[in-house]
């Protein structure tokens, strides 16, 4: 497989994900055109970025939602399955155990982990919840891919060493702070109140 940028492939993921809607709406065809309305892309940038795998569609047709669907999908992640652990069974653990896109074939929320003695033992949405102490050996028992951090920011850098621990190598940190891990270790902070000021800020004149 040839290396695909890593801003085509976040494209291509949207992609993915609105052909899952128009497939769930029975829209059987659909153009490069339609996907730049719903995506808020380019028709040229679609067409682009769909030729990089293989030659689906047909001129004045448009794409078969579901082959496109498939094709798009399995080139990325072929039969790979991306296991989730989360760390934090909070309010936004909940929400993201809740969260219907975590518990599909390619990507499943396998383990949940979390410091109150009330939570741990249940089974939220299907996923188990254990005390914080035991994910290395939970993690590694059920192959963990990525690692999210849902906690406080004080308890942030305690997950992270858990993860690191159990041998975790890429992590998404929720929590409104840094964390420290080795240079192997990719984080991608995502901070909601960042976010949406940055938002806010790009929209002044």
């Amino acid at each position: 497989m040839k290396k695909i940028p890593r801003k085509t492939i976040t494209r291509v993921l949207l992609y993915i994900r609105t052909l899952e809607t128009l497939a769930k709406e029975k829209r059987f065809l659909v153009s490069s055109k339609q996907l730049a309305e719903i995506t808020g892309l380019s028709d040229v940038q679609i067409r682009k970025d769909i030729s990089n795998f293989k030659s689906v569609g047909k001129p004045r047709i448009g794409y078969r939602t579901a082959e496109l669907k498939k094709t798009l999908q399995n080139y990325l992640l072929q039969d790979i399955t991306v296991r989730l652990v989360l760390f934090g069974v909070g309010n936004l653990g909940s929400a993201i155990l809740q969260y219907p896109g975590f518990h599909q074939n390619k990507i499943k929320l396998v383990a949940a982990f979390d410091v109150s003695r009330e939570k741990t033992g249940k089974r939220i949405c299907g996923v188990k919840v254990y005390p914080v102490d035991r994910a290395p050996e939970i993690i590694k028992r059920l192959h963990g891919d990525i690692g999210i951090i849902a906690v406080p920011k004080e308890r942030a850098q305690e997950a992270a060493d858990y993860m690191v621990l159990s041998g975790l190598q890429k992590i998404v940190n929720f929590a409104p702070c840094p964390v420290s891990v080795p240079v192997k270790v990719q984080v991608k902070n995502i901070d909601f109140t960042i976010e949406f000021l940055s938002l806010f800020c790009n929209t002044q004149k």
